[in-house]
């Protein structure tokens, strides 16, 4: 199992003069001995991330980067195998009688075996025949496991060296919390984690967190667990082309360095060579055995985009011809503009039962520690599958395998899961297969996870560590147990959260207050009609259950040029009157883009082109508004909709001239093709009531192998909602009706291909009174750098000029895939980007039959996208431009 995810967990510091630790803090409990040791080389160098494995329990462990490692075992007899790549492996017999043993251990080194010893056919590299047997057999691997339980122990750390203030003050972490809450330079942090793992074939697995520690004070989750659920048996896992993908062989070279006999098999030692420098692709060695075509090993080394790692993965065979994992090893390091640091991830696997999709009388071993499994009824194959399946036997039983032969079983083997798939029985039911269940007390003490902690700590983990007690001990101390030194410390601290902002204040953990602080860029805000502006915000949230809570943000401010306070309050009720159920209040006065938030322009893009170019792209009213809105998930994907607004609105003009020059001066607050007197943008009031109907339902397709280049999900959605101005209630002066139906669909049409495309329908019935912001908006995007996607998005209209009350129809499309063009040359297909193909229509009474194609390159640097662009009236051309995004901001 192999994966590039979870590289924000990772290693720091490689203390490779440290030969052995102390283990002064290892408690002992009266029925577990503890075992430790270190494994060195013939030269007593330490050997990092060797694998222990105690055939007795079906347990594996990791020596840690310093070559020692430690576990706990009740009295008796056990044998453990010692391996690591490069070394002969080595089996001990230990008794096991007193408190604790240690055993030093010297592994001498072993030398893959090159002559001609075995016979391959043709003249070719042996290594082909090899790793097309392996490619062959790689989906009867991806299956084979029906179900199993583990117990499974997590470390990881990571290091930063330096960490911009931009990233400390703009990236928030998915509590809300800053990025600079977390995280200082030159600090290690730890976390572990003890869980139990349930698989069920296809693709589900229950997680449930034993006990779990960490030196990230407020932040006690487990490592995410992407690692253990991809294989490199998948096509792609995650980022990557896997070697014993069926496309491998028009990616990567082989070549055949030999082999060595371990427990009387064969083991191939694989050099895989990428025919490209590329992020989607691997270097490093595959170990396979001879005749059961599984892996042995794995030792990759890969860079994706920022990040540098090296994955080495251990295979022990637990009977039945079952080759499952028992450690996980990534280290490496990132270098984003200028965020710089190091990871360590590593894993070690206790398995207690295995179940085999394709068990059967003559083998022995269905389940481990005697675990008895309910009698289950046998799936009957429908006369598809059957076919199907009896020509892949057909052509994996050749002597030989061709390329063609390796695309032709990878199809087949697709057809076979798309026929299983249409069996009840094993489908997943649901968007989620993966699921989590964590303890709210399952952080335990010091001595229980000296007990149970089966990678030893290096001296920066065990500083990190001490580190978090002091600073649990500074937060909750009385200040007059603190020292003088504290003290000036948490004033310090306290301090930064009033500059800086603070996600919580409450040390209730249902309870989070939060305010954004006096300093943060988020605060200040420019444009040519509020001027300067300066804002402050707080946020409130009360979690009543898993998915019940009550929320609500507040933001106050002055726009200095235009003299004004402005402020909101938006609160929302979540699944508190009835489940399924969102109740949302929002009230205030606010100056506002008239496409609203959705199409509207953005703010910091929108800031940047006025101070220092004198472009103010975005036309603003104002409002002083009551906006209720409702809505009632049932049956799952329908949701019904219900809004009621009060606004009063306001025409704005510009406050302040072009700061830089006097020879620039900023275009009039009015949207292009109206003037000043447009009865759509005078001063009304206005009552509207709005009912809907949602439908979204997400599609799954297990035997289409989604490419991580395109970041699409399979779903399609649909929106229709009708919208009617009133009159004559609180003074309103509104008089429309609006009819509007939206759909959209995502779709994987093939494993690097995706579409993604929509259709806005509307009409309105009548349009005697109604403010510009009821228009129907389009999504454009004139400006030519923004910061949202190309995705379904004219970008060579004006933002306001076609804006209608009357009927409008817009049609659009995104193909996007991994090769379309430019990524057939090599020199542009060295990093993880995709391609797409953009089309876009609109006609309306005022610009009937116009259209946009457009071609991009998109996540460049994971930092936004890069296109060109034409217009089209019918068919006669209107316009060209090259547009770019910037993703970094959104």
């Amino acid at each position: 199992m192999f994966t590039k995810a979870n590289i924000h967990t990772g290693n720091t510091v490689l203390y490779k003069f440290l030969l052995l630790l102390s283990f002064a803090l290892t408690s002992f409990i009266s029925e577990a001995q503890t075992i430790s040791g270190i494994i060195t080389d013939e030269q007593n160098q330490p050997i990092p991330y060797a694998t222990i494995f105690i055939s007795e329990v079906k347990e594996g462990t990791t020596s840690n980067v310093d070559g020692l490692f430690e576990f706990v075992l009740p009295k008796g007899n056990y044998n453990l195998t010692i391996r690591s790549m490069g070394y002969y492996q080595q089996i001990k017999t230990i008794s096991l009688q007193t408190d604790s043993l240690y055993l030093p251990i010297t592994l001498k080194t072993q030398s893959f075996e090159i002559k001609e010893v075995k016979v391959f056919p043709g003249k070719e590299d042996p290594a082909y025949f090899i790793m097309r047997k392996a490619m062959a057999e790689a989906p009867f691997y991806r299956k084979k496991i029906k179900h199993y339980s583990a117990d499974l122990y997590i470390k990881s750390n990571f290091s930063f060296s330096n960490i911009p203030n931009v990233y400390k003050n703009k990236i928030t972490m998915d509590d809300g919390k800053k990025l600079k809450d977390y995280f200082k330079e030159n600090v290690t942090y730890v976390i572990e984690s003890h869980n139990k793992i349930n698989y069920d074939y296809p693709n589900n697995y229950d997680q449930q967190v034993i006990s779990k520690k960490t030196s990230l004070v407020g932040f006690d989750e487990p490592p995410v667990m992407g690692l253990i659920t991809t294989s490199i048996y998948e096509e792609r896992p995650f980022q990557t082309i896997s070697p014993l993908s069926s496309m491998a062989l028009k990616h990567y070279n082989f070549q055949y360095e030999g082999y060595i006999t371990v427990d009387g098999s064969d083991v191939f030692k694989i050099r895989v060579i990428p025919k490209r420098n590329s992020d989607e692709l691997v270097d490093g060695y595959i170990y396979i055995v001879n005749k059961l075509w599984c892996v042995y090993n794995m030792d990759f080394k890969s860079s994706f985009e920022f990040f540098n790692l090296r994955v080495k993965q251990q295979f022990q065979h637990m009977g039945a011809g079952n080759w499952l994992p028992v450690t996980y090893n990534i280290s490496g390091n990132v270098s984003m503009l200028g965020l710089r640091g190091t990871f360590y991830y590593g894993a070690s696997v206790k398995y207690h039962s295995i179940e085999d999709n394709y068990f059967n009388d003559a083998q022995q071993e269905r389940v481990l520690d005697s675990v008895v499994k309910a009698p289950q009824k046998v799936r009957q194959k429908s006369e598809k599958e059957v076919e199907l399946t009896r020509e892949v036997e057909l052509i994996n039983a050749k002597k030989d395998l061709s390329n063609r032969d390796i695309k032709k079983v990878s199809r087949l083997n697709r057809k076979i899961v798309k026929e299983q798939y249409q069996d009840s029985t094993i489908i997943e039911q649901g968007f989620d297969t993966y699921n989590i269940k964590d303890e709210k007390d399952s952080l335990v003490t010091n001595i229980e996870w000296d007990t149970i902690r089966l990678i030893p700590l290096t001296p920066a983990e065990i500083r990190s560590y001490e580190m978090a007690d002091s600073i649990v001990r500074l937060e909750t101390a009385s200040k007059d147990d603190l020292s003088d030194e504290e003290k000036v410390i948490r004033k310090k601290a306290n301090w930064n959260k009033f500059g800086f902002g603070v996600s919580d204040f409450c040390k209730d953990s249902l309870i989070r207050l939060g305010y954004d602080g006096l300093l943060t860029v988020e605060n200040f805000d420019f444009n040519s009609v509020d001027g300067y502006k300066y804002k402050q915000t707080l946020r409130f949230r009360y979690t009543l259950d898993k998915n019940k809570y009550i929320s609500a943000t507040s933001k106050i401010g002055y726009a200095f040029n235009r003299k004004a306070i402005f402020g909101e309050i938006n609160s929302h009720f979540n699944n508190v009157l009835g489940e399924g159920n969102r109740l949302s209040i929002n009230a205030g006065k606010m100056s506002t883009d008239f496409k609203g938030y959705k199409n509207g322009i953005s703010p910091l893009v929108n800031a940047v082109s006025s101070w220092f170019f004198a472009e103010n792209y975005m036309k603003l009213y104002e409002s002083t508004f009551l906006h209720i809105n409702a809505s009632q998930r049932f049956k799952k994907d329908f949701t019904i909709l219900a809004d009621v607004e009060y606004d009063h609105f306001y025409p704005l003009e510009n406050n302040i001239s072009y700061p830089l020059s006097n020879s620039k001066e900023y275009s009039p607050n009015i949207p292009k093709g109206y003037a000043a007197d447009h009865p759509a943008l005078l001063e009304q009031k206005s009552f509207t009531y709005q009912v809907g109907l949602n439908y979204r339902k997400r599609l799954r397709k297990p035997w289409l192998a989604t490419s991580p280049f395109l970041f699409m999900s399979d779903f399609y959605t649909f929106n229709l909602s009708y919208k009617q101005g009133v009159s004559d209630i609180f003074n309103s002066e509104a008089d429309f009706s609006r009819i509007d139906f939206y759909w959209r669909q995502q779709a994987n049409l093939s494993p690097s291909a995706g579409i993604d495309w929509y259709l806005n329908a509307g009409y309105y019935f009548n349009a005697d009174q109604l403010h510009f912001s009821q228009y129907k908006h389009l999504n454009t995007s004139e400006i030519l750098v923004e910061t949202k996607s190309f995705t379904n998005t004219f970008q060579l209209l004006n933002d306001y000029q076609f804006s209608t009350k009357k009927s409008y129809l817009t049609v659009g499309a995104d193909y996007r895939t991994e090769y379309l063009l430019l990524r057939y040359f090599s020199f542009i297909n060295k990093k993880t980007w995709s391609e797409s193909f953009h089309f876009n229509y609109l006609t309306t009474p005022a610009l009937e039959n116009y259209w946009e194609a457009g071609y991009s390159l998109n996540s460049l640097f994971f930092v936004g996208n890069i296109g060109v662009f034409a217009g089209f009236k019918g068919s006669n051309f209107e316009s060209v431009s090259v547009k770019a995004t910037i993703s970094v901001f959104e």
